[in-house]
């Protein structure tokens, strides 16, 4: 036994003793030109300035200092540079032929990566040829069996105060990662989880703008397999900060299977409440929204599936303030961006995330003089299939409920089609925009029924100076063509048709004004109790909309025994209206049922268009009682016909005999002057014919005389 003590005693004592030798009588830094010149032979010009050093206990390994690495074709700009690293292997499985990292550290690494402005990188005049034209010799690389299991067990792993800084001259841009640390403990590959920290500084900038800075720090757990094909990722939290906002908190759980060969991944993701408003004050967007708590509460979850083709969420829940969506989002095709969206929500004010409403002329004047181009590139690019659906939705102050949007775009060809509910009507919108050109070409259907126009001007906040309530239903078709926000508009070539039944307008009286002009023009009053309204039996009437002109061609409404039309213009580049309001009673019979009118037993008034109302305004200032009244100058016109008229009905007889007799008087001159005409002829021919000398002269005569 003693024998075998000795024995397996020497067994140890050699291999400890070798280290000890290897250790204590070599130094390790006679080994410096050596790697130098190696490094040199592969084009690399690698400096070791500070010394190389063994560690012994309770860990043997390595440790170097102060290297740099610069391209032998420019030597004057460092690639990478390097403060300290070090490798140190567990002592005790040496001995049994185990290599086992205990510790990897690197510290102070620099890398300088940088594109000039040809295109060429820094980092190429490695590979490039040495001075006699012949390339480098590649190195041997290890041939590896991928199916071949890695035994990989590290105590730690360190990467500290160290940066990345890439430059392109071409871009202009620069993106620096600066005060990286990178730090796994256990790091193994049977399976079994062990924690990854990172955290780092980001800087962002392009030539002219202001640079970007992220604050980012990441932790999870992570297990890899021995055939390293299969990753797991839980515990996950990415934390990204930007300036003073409060960090976007990102946390996952992600499983990655067959990486080697046909990588896929499921997971779960979920963005914590975060402020959105500040967050994007932080990127430099300052928003200006006419509810300033708009855009700060926001959150996200979903659950992830994909593979390198495609990738879908499922299970979405995103919170936007005070509005849920639920629903799926996916990219179909990675190569193409296909992106399918399909999305619920409940209730959401689009008002609240527009701008503020402007207070100044001035303002309105300026923002009407810009004009936004269309994003036709992006139009062209957009490979899309979506559907919304919203319970209810506030635009521009009207609701919407029952909202279901789609939209198709490929190819450069967007089709939408829009259906809602709208104040106890259906509103249905289709529209068709094609940007393959150089120009948008926009092609549009739509309609509604049974629209009640109280509860919309109520929300309008419209209802103060005018009244209407009723149904209405209307068609439209158009279209309209350009490369800008402004073009659309200017091209904008529309038609629309309405009708309606048991319209009522408030506070004019439609009827009270046609009588009180009736009564002006036969010089008699009639005092009549009047309605605070005008209601319409029944309407219908067409518009058009053409070179920024709102042209109403016809209108037609029966107002208790009046018939109504109407004609005019809204021209919206001058905000201003004019519209005539032609009147006539139906028939004699309303004629008698007419009250507060003084029309005697005539029948002047009886189908006769009236075009005397006319009301001229503001569209941005509409206000019916203010605007509306009479034409000054057509009354002028109504009255004197008027006079005429009742003077021939008094004295129709003898204005009838008089101007019979201004007739024949008119006649018998006539004649007279015919007679005397030919008698002049007649001796100026006679004249004529005596002397052929003066027949030159006596045609002349005779010409004269004609006339």
């Amino acid at each position: 036994m003693k024998t075998v003590g000795k024995i397996l005693l020497a067994l140890i004592a050699v291999p400890v003793i070798a280290v000890l030798a290897l250790v204590l009588l070599v130094d390790v830094n006679r080994f410096k030109p050596h790697i130098e010149n190696a490094a040199k032979e592969q084009g690399i010009a690698l400096s070791i300035k500070g010394d190389l050093g063994w560690n012994l206990w309770p860990s043997i390994g390595v440790e170097i200092n102060d290297l740099s690495v610069v391209a032998l074709a420019t030597p004057q700009q460092p690639l990478a540079e390097l403060t300290r690293a070090s490798l140190l292997l567990k002592l005790m499985p040496l001995f049994s032929g185990d290599f086992q990292v205990d510790h990897l550290l690197v510290d102070g690494a620099r890398i300088n990566l940088a594109v000039d402005k040809t295109g060429t990188g820094n980092w190429e005049a490695l590979t490039k040829t040495d001075t006699n034209g012949d390339a480098k010799p590649a190195t041997a690389e290890t041939s590896t069996d991928p199916a071949a299991d890695l035994t990989l067990d590290i105590q730690d792993i360190s990467l500290t105060n160290s940066q990345v800084n890439y430059s392109d001259a071409q871009s202009g841009q620069t993106l620096a990662l600066r005060a990286i640390n990178l730090h796994l403990t256990d790091v193994n590959t049977r399976a079994e989880p062990f924690p990854l920290t990172l955290a780092l500084n980001v800087e962002m900038a392009q030539d002219g703008a202001a640079p970007l800075l992220l604050d980012i720090a990441l932790n999870n757990t992570l297990s890899l397999n021995a055939q390293l094909s299969d990753i797991t990722l839980s515990d996950g939290e990415l934390q990204l900060g930007v300036g003073k906002a409060a960090p976007l908190v990102l946390g996952y759980q992600m499983a990655l299977s067959d990486v080697q060969n046909k990588p896929a991944y499921k997971g779960q993701l979920r963005v914590k409440e975060t402020n959105l408003r500040g967050l994007l004050a932080a990127l430099g967007t300052e928003l200006e929204t006419a509810n300033s708590d708009a855009l700060t509460q926001f959150s996200f979850s979903a659950a992830i599936d994909g593979n390198d083709q495609q990738v879908q969420l499922t299970n979405l829940v995103l919170q936007l303030d005070k509005t849920r969506f639920d629903g799926a989002l996916a990219i179909t095709d990675l190569a193409t961006s296909a992106l399918k969206v399909d999305l619920k929500g409940d209730s959401i004010n689009v008002d609240d995330y527009l701008p503020p409403p402007s207070d100044t002329e001035a303002t309105e004047s300026t923002a009407a003089q810009e004009d936004t181009p269309l994003p036709l590139e992006a139009i062209r690019a957009l490979n899309l299939n979506a559907k919304f659906a919203l319970q209810r939705m506030i635009i521009k102050q009207m609701a919407l409920e029952n909202i279901l949007l789609t939209v198709n775009a490929k190819n450069g060809v967007v089709d939408q089609n829009l259906t809602a509910k709208a104040y106890q009507g259906e509103v249905k919108f289709t529209s068709k925009t094609d940007a393959r050109s150089d120009k948008a070409a926009l092609n549009f259907d739509g309609a509604v029924q049974g629209f009640e126009l109280a509860p919309l001007l109520k929300d309008l906040q419209m209802d103060e100076k005018i009244s209407l309530s009723g149904a209405l239903q209307a068609n439209t078709q158009g279209a309209a063509q350009g490369a800008t926000v402004n073009q659309l508009m200017a091209s904008m070539n529309s038609t629309a048709n309405f009708s309606g039944a048991q319209v009522r307008l408030a506070p004019l009286n439609i009827e009270e004004q046609f009588c009180k002009l009736v009564n002006l023009v036969t010089q008699n009053q009639e005092q009549v109790t009047w309605d605070a309204f005008t209601e319409m039996r029944q309407l219908d009437g067409n518009i058009v909309w053409r070179d920024q002109v709102i042209s109403l061609n016809s209108f037609n409404a029966g107002v208790s025994q009046l018939l109504l039309a109407s004609t005019g213009q809204i021209n919206l580049a001058n905000d201003q209206y004019e519209f005539k309001l032609p009147i006539k009673i139906a028939s004699a019979s309303a004629a008698a049922q007419l009250k507060g009118c003084s029309l005697g037993t005539t029948n002047y008034w009886v189908d006769r268009g009236l075009s005397l109302l006319r009301c001229k305004g503001s569209v941005g200032a509409l206000d019916p009682v203010k605007d509306c009244g009479f034409d000054k100058s057509a009354l002028g016109d109504l009255t004197k016909d008027f006079a005429e008229y009742k003077l021939r009905e008094k004295h129709g007889a003898k204005i009838e005999e008089a101007e019979q007799k201004v007739e024949a008087k008119k006649q018998e001159v006539k004649q007279q002057v015919e007679e005397k005409k030919q008698e002049l002829i007649n001796k100026l021919q006679n004249k004529l014919f005596k002397t052929p000398a003066s027949a030159a002269a006596s045609s002349s005569a005779t010409e004269a005389a004609a006339e």
